[in-house]
């Protein structure tokens, strides 16, 4: 899936007080603006001598690494950010950082190391929800990440429970009361009755031992009764507010 335009920078103004401060400052910003984040990078480097504990730089180089693909180097900036008193800046630093988690996230090989990354990505959203409660791309993106960190962990699961099945002896057949259960809930089905025959098969699987291998039944049916309801089953996550990142200040 390609991920377009909610994890893009939010572009403002600063008056600095010191010319010569400033000056690296909104040189590195026409930098970022044209898209050479390298170069800004360099000129919030060069502002930082004079202005080590300055937050504007940490948020800035923060993002800047961000933007060249340095996450590590973002995650430890952008994290100073946050921590600062300015609540605006805070806010923003957090859901850069959401956004730098998540894309570490997106890259990372192993299921556990995705689903760590997006639980971070996710809680980083909504202290930036808490820090500024109009912040409706935050709102936006906690809702995407928190779906796709579902589904991940559906998908852990399926496959766990797919390998457990792999060891398990073969799955006994059906026993005969289960057969007569199965077909009541199909007739029913056939008749339109879609959500009494999916609770049918429900009652039997947690009755029935032999009857764990219906669960697909059990979906399907549920497939249908989300059709005839004007919903879609298992819809795909619009992930398309997940690339809005926010710009330097």
């Amino acid at each position: 899936m390609r991920i377009s335009t909610v994890f893009k920078i939010c572009s403002l103004t600063m008056l600095m007080a010191v010319a010569s401060f400033a000056r690296p400052i909104n040189d590195g910003n026409k930098l970022f603006a044209a898209g050479d984040y390298a170069g800004a990078l360099e000129k919030y480097m060069k502002a930082r001598e004079a202005e080590p504990a300055n937050p504007l730089l940490f948020y800035n180089i923060g993002t800047c690494q961000y933007k060249l693909g340095n996450f590590e180097e973002a995650k430890k900036e952008l994290e100073s950010a946050v921590r600062m008193p300015d609540k605006n800046m805070a806010a923003k630093a957090a859901y850069n950082l959401a956004n730098t988690h998540f894309r570490v996230g997106e890259k990372a090989q192993e299921p556990s190391a995705r689903i760590a990354a997006w639980r971070e990505s996710v809680a980083y959203l909504k202290k930036a929800i808490d820090l500024d409660n109009d912040f409706e791309n935050a709102k936006k993106n906690v809702e995407i990440v928190q779906r796709k960190l579902k589904e991940e962990l559906d998908k852990q699961k399926e496959n766990k429970d797919q390998n457990q099945n792999q060891n398990d002896q073969k799955q006994p057949p059906l026993s005969d009361n289960a057969k007569q259960v199965l077909a009541r809930a199909l007739q029913l089905c056939k008749d339109g009755k879609y959500a009494e025959g999916k609770q049918m098969l429900e009652n039997l699987i947690a009755e029935d031992e032999t009857a764990s291998q219906l669960s697909g039944h059990v979906q399907r049916i549920d497939d249908v009764i989300e059709i005839k309801a004007g919903r879609k089953p298992k819809a795909k996550i619009d992930a398309s507010n997940t690339d809005n990142d926010l710009e330097v200040i």
